[in-house]
């Protein structure tokens, strides 16, 4: 037992078989995922929809999460968040297999698709703000940074390999049997996910509040968090007023191009494979003052709206892309590993909403901005101004004491 128990120990996070079980599911669904958007997009183009109705189908995921995030926090602070994340998984599965049999059946309209997307879209509402909670039930405090860079990597490398395994089944055996594996990788990580033994969770009050209530406090316990509600400010300008209009604004460019095509999803991987190799990184990496730390990364996202404004040579675009792909990793693990360890459990799935929903579900509306800002300032005009205001922006919090200088002395 004693050889067993340090083999296990040599391991270390990977030595705990729940986080192996969860770190499994997690890449299945990832996986998944990541296969259906390319599927989706050209069977929905094959149907003689244009860019603006591919658009709608897939936003019409994120208008749901976006409106049922929070409430989806509470769910997951009450009760326990493997069972929400289980009825997520085999929600989505369904949803999924409907879509599936529509597209071998060659009967694909607006009328299913776009509903079909909103139900998988408040499906990802009740999964996503529960997972960080049931992560600090299955793993040591100690161990999180490293199962959070784990978990990183794992979604990196999915997002690498889900879409080019998506564009080979178009190619070969069709777009219904891509949307048909995400299905099966929700069954098969609701089924790994249920296996799971998590600690119990702080008990239930015999008088909860209401859902608008438990919101309230929730919003209270953010707003008492200066340095956290404010870098959620930053995430949410830099993915609206930048990261949006880069990808919308640098596909444009490359589009004009020849070879414009393979060239800009080079870039793309090249940011993957960044993520990767910061995913690595991180797993070493426990800086003592984590804000100041996922600041001091940040100053390199500039770079990537940068080098496409200013027309730089490919090789040098190829490099930023990389280097953003690294510190969007270690930002990542970083501040998650951060937020798990400074909020209460019993918080923590809200306030994982306030904060998703700052950081990324204002991202559709920096989809809508691109168009317009780029008719005022240009392409590259526009892009310039979103690395110059995320640099402010990130300047000024460095500068802002009580924002950099957040220590894990300061938490339990």
């Amino acid at each position: 037992m004693t050889l067993k128990r340090n083999y296990r120990e040599s391991l270390g996070v990977l030595g705990n078989g729940n986080f192996v079980v969860f770190l499994t599911a997690t890449f299945l669904s990832n996986m998944g995922s990541a296969l259906v958007p390319v599927a989706l997009s050209f069977a929905l183009f094959a149907k003689g929809a244009g860019a603006g109705g591919v658009s709608a189908v897939l936003s019409a995921e994120i208008l749901p999460m976006a409106l049922l995030l929070l409430f989806g926090g509470v769910l997951a602070d009450r009760h326990p968040p493997r069972r929400i994340m289980v009825v997520a998984d085999l929600t989505r599965a369904l949803a999924q297999t409907a879509l599936a049999a529509l597209l071998f059946k060659s009967s694909l309209s607006y009328v299913a698709v776009v509903p079909l997307s909103a139900l998988l879209g408040l499906s990802n509402a009740l999964d996503a703000p529960g997972r960080n909670r049931l992560l600090t039930q299955i793993v040591p405090a100690a161990l999180l940074p490293s199962a959070n860079s784990l978990i990183m990597m794992e979604v990196s490398f999915a997002g690498l390999l889900g879409p080019a395994i998506g564009g080979l089944c178009v190619a070969s055996i069709g777009a219904g049997w891509a949307v048909a594996l995400d299905a099966l990788s929700y069954l098969a990580s609701a089924g790994l996910l249920s296996a799971l033994t998590p600690e119990k969770g702080l008990p239930a009050e015999e008088n909860e509040p209401g859902m608008l209530t438990a919101l309230r406090e929730g919003w209270t316990a953010f707003a008492g968090m200066p340095w956290l509600w404010m870098m959620v400010c930053l995430f949410a300008v830099m993915q609206t007023l930048s990261w949006a209009p880069t990808e919308i604004l640098g596909a444009s460019l490359f589009s004009r191009r020849v070879h414009g095509a393979p060239h800009w999803g080079f870039l793309l991987s090249a940011m993957g494979t960044g993520a990767t190799i910061g995913g690595l990184m991180a797993l070493r990496l426990r800086p003592k003052q984590p804000v100041r730390a996922v600041l001091l990364w940040l100053l390199l996202y500039p770079l990537t709206p940068a080098c496409l404004a200013g027309s730089w040579p490919f090789w040098a675009q190829g490099l930023c892309f990389f280097l953003g792909g690294i510190e969007m990793a270690n930002v990542n693990v970083v501040w998650e590993s951060t937020l798990q360890r400074a909020i209460p459990p019993e918080m923590l799935s809200r306030m994982s909403a306030y904060d998703a929903l700052g950081s990324f579900c204002l991202m559709p509306l920096g989809y809508v901005l691109a168009g317009p800002m780029a008719l005022i300032f240009g392409t590259g005009g526009t892009l310039w101004l979103g690395a110059a205001i995320v640099t402010i922006f990130i300047i000024a919090l460095l500068l802002f004491g009580k924002v950099q200088s957040v220590a894990l002395a300061d938490f339990p």
